[in-house]
């Protein structure tokens, strides 16, 4: 969490394992009156047709990892870097800073005005930008309501268990984290939650 008291609008990190919730929890904040950034948002757009990032991922992978169109078929390339560390890493170095600088833009943008932001980045903890955020809340669930999460998307079992190890323990973020918003019952009980983290953000100072 950053140490210096700030004035403007609050920034927040959303992030937690693969297939918590992240989403459906980043739109209801957006409902509230955040901005809400999504860096896979950001990358689909760098892996759309003419995208230098797209080009430099075909050069990287090889051509076939790319459409016909020339866009990044993302999951091609998913079946190569989540079955390879080394691989994931060298896309995260392709992609990371280019993400990085969008998102950081435009939520600086946006808090100057004096609008809360809400970043959700999966990879957070991951990539060690943790620092740059007011507060970073963890959306979590149980490993069981993950892998069936991930299944209902056509993951088999081995891919589940490859995009689950990509990341650190889920455990690891929820230890680490200024909030949690635990995603494995009732939505109701969600909205509960995200709404306690609302109101404790301080996202309403800046108008004052």
């Amino acid at each position: 969490m950053m140490s210096n008291a700030l004035k403007r609008a609050p920034r927040v990190c959303l992030t937690g394992g693969i297939a918590t919730g992240k989403s459906r929890v980043g739109q209801w904040f957006f409902e509230q009156g955040w901005e809400v950034i999504c860096a896979d948002e950001i990358v689909h757009e760098l892996y759309r047709s003419g995208q230098a990032v797209a080009a430099s991922v075909g050069r990287e992978f090889g051509p076939g990892v790319l459409a016909g169109d020339g866009s990044v078929n993302r999951s091609r390339l998913g079946e190569i870097v989540f079955a390879d560390p080394a691989k994931l890493r060298r896309l995260n170095a392709l992609v990371h800073s280019v993400v990085h600088e969008a998102w950081s833009m435009r939520a600086e943008y946006v808090t100057a005005e004096g609008r809360p932001a809400m970043v959700v980045i999966p990879l957070a903890y991951e990539v060690g930008i943790q620092g740059e955020f007011d507060h970073v809340w963890v959306v979590a669930c149980s490993a069981r309501s993950q892998e069936k999460r991930l299944a209902a998307r056509g993951l088999d079992r081995e891919a589940v268990a490859k995009r689950v190890a990509a990341q650190l323990p889920l455990q690891s973020k929820v230890d680490c984290a200024d909030g949690v918003i635990w995603n494995d019952g009732p939505w109701e009980l969600t909205e509960v939650q995200c709404a306690r983290l609302d109101h404790a953000s301080g996202r309403n100072l800046a108008l004052s």
